[in-house]
């Protein structure tokens, strides 16, 4: 057998277990070689038949009709389809699966972008918060200070008020006090210090 057949036969061979269907029951060679029978509707001989050379791929008389036997092939032939449906499908579902996971973490970057934002607004809203407090307290400090302030001149004016002679004289004159009382009363001081009488 010249290389070129041997080349034609293997591809052959190689087409038929590629494209045909694993045959129910095997050829006889097949059995007594304990070999798979890879079968095709567009050969008369299964894959291992092929390689021999010369070789008719026979079988036993079967105990089955000819209907029965292409009845079986069109079922393993839809059972292979079916397979290849399913294997398709896997796939689709499968690239289907990966691109939702891509948008699941497209989605968990904006909201993780979105929790940074908020979370450095708050901080910022903290900080001025403290920042408002802080001059409300310095404020209130300022102004402590300042009455404290107030009231340390003005316990000091008191006190030089009472060193000064002249008005610790005049708190002790009795006519200021008679004077004082008459203003209280809303009557008028006299030069002498009694109290002038209204227009009658």
């Amino acid at each position: 057998m010249s290389s070129r057949t041997a080349v034609r036969k293997n591809v052959l061979r190689q087409r038929i277990e590629s494209e045909g269907f694993r045959a129910v029951i095997p050829c006889d060679r097949c059995v007594r070689l304990h070999k798979v029978c890879f079968k095709s509707e567009s050969s008369d001989r299964c894959s291992e038949c092929v390689r021999g050379s010369g070789v008719k791929c026979e079988m036993s008389k079967p105990t089955y009709s000819d209907a029965e036997w292409r009845r079986l092939v069109k079922l393993q032939q839809q059972i292979a389809e079916e397979r290849r449906d399913a294997l398709a499908k896997v796939m689709r579902l499968e690239r289907q699966e990966s691109l939702l996971r891509s948008r699941a973490g497209d989605f968990i970057a904006r909201d993780y972008k979105e929790i940074a934002e908020l979370e450095d607004l708050e901080r910022r809203e903290k900080e001025e918060s403290e920042r408002l407090e802080k001059e409300r307290k310095a404020r209130e400090e300022q102004e402590n200070l300042q009455k404290q302030r107030k009231d340390v001149e003005y316990n000091a004016q008191l006190a030089s008020m009472s060193d000064d002679p002249s008005l610790t004289q005049m708190l002790n004159s009795p006519s200021f006090w008679e004077n004082f009382d008459s203003a209280v009363a809303g009557g008028i001081p006299s030069p002498t210090g009694g109290n002038q009488s209204s227009s009658q």
